[in-house]
C-alpha cells in the first residue's frame, strides 16, 4: 500500500513531512479565516480594528502601543521589504508549504541540490505573494474609510524609518478613527526617525501621507 513511500530518499520523505504538515496547518488557518477568526490572531498580532490605546498618560507612546502587530521578528529591515510583513506564522507556513511540494517535485527529476535552490526561491515567492495580498485586504478592511485628517495632533509610533528632510517616506502606526492604522509618512526633521520612535502627527503631504514630527520624551 505504502511501496510510493519506500521509492523516495530520505531526504524526499523528510521534505514529504515538512510539506505535508505545513500545507495542513495553512488549510486550519483557512478554514478559521472563513468562519472569521482572524489570521493575525495566530502571528501575535492584535486585532487591527479592536485596538484602543490611551494616549492620555505622560508615558511613552512606544511602550502604548508595542503589544499591537506584537511580532518579534517583524523589525525593519530584516523582515519588513517594501513595507510588507514577511516572517510571520503564515509566511513561514507558506514558505515550507510551496518551497517544500516545488523541492520533492524537482528531487525526483534533478540534482538534490538544485531542488533545495528552486524549492527556496518558490517559497520565497509564496512569503511575498502572500504578505502582499494580506496587506491589501487588510489596507481595504480597516483603511477604506478612513479620514487620515483625523490623525492631525495624534501620536504613535515609527514602522519603518522615516527620512529626514523630506527626502523620503516611511511609516507610522497611529490610531485614526479608534482603528490602528499603517501609514504612510514623512517629515522634515533635520535627523532620520528610526523604527520605534513615538511621533506626533503636524499635518498631511498627500491624501495618505501624514508628514510629522518626533516626539520628545518628557
Amino acid at each position: 500500500m505504502f511501496l510510493w513511500w519506500e521509492t523516495y530518499t530520505n531526504f524526499q520523505q523528510s521534505v514529504f513531512i515538512i510539506a505535508v504538515a505545513a500545507t495542513a496547518i495553512m488549510v486550519v488557518f483557512l478554514v478559521l479565516m472563513l468562519l472569521g477568526v482572524h489570521g493575525d490572531n495566530f502571528d501575535g498580532d492584535a486585532g487591527v480594528g479592536d485596538g484602543h490605546i490611551d494616549f492620555s498618560h505622560s508615558g511613552s507612546v512606544a511602550e502604548d502601543v508595542s503589544g499591537l502587530h506584537d511580532d518579534v521578528f517583524n523589525d525593519d529591515p530584516i523582515s519588513a521589504f517594501s513595507g510588507l510583513r514577511l516572517i510571520t506564522l503564515r509566511g513561514v507556513l507558506a514558505f515550507f508549504s510551496v518551497g517544500g511540494w516545488v523541492t520533492l517535485l524537482l528531487s525526483q527529476s534533478t540534482q538534490v541540490y538544485w531542488a533545495i535552490l528552486f524549492g527556496a526561491l518558490a517559497g520565497l515567492v509564496a512569503m511575498w505573494l502572500l504578505a502582499f495580498a494580506i496587506k491589501q485586504m487588510m489596507r481595504l478592511e480597516y483603511q477604506g474609510n478612513i479620514r487620515y485628517e483625523n490623525a492631525l495632533g495624534k501620536v504613535g509610533t515609527v514602522y519603518l524609518r522615516v527620512p529626514k528632510e523630506m527626502s523620503g517616506r516611511g511609516k507610522v502606526n497611529v490610531v485614526v478613527q479608534e482603528r490602528y492604522v499603517e501609514v504612510d509618512a514623512m517629515t522634515k526633521d533635520k535627523e532620520d526617525i528610526p523604527v520605534g520612535s513615538p511621533i506626533k502627527v503636524l499635518g498631511m503631504e498627500g491624501p495618505e501621507i501624514l508628514l510629522v514630527t518626533r516626539q520628545k520624551s518628557e
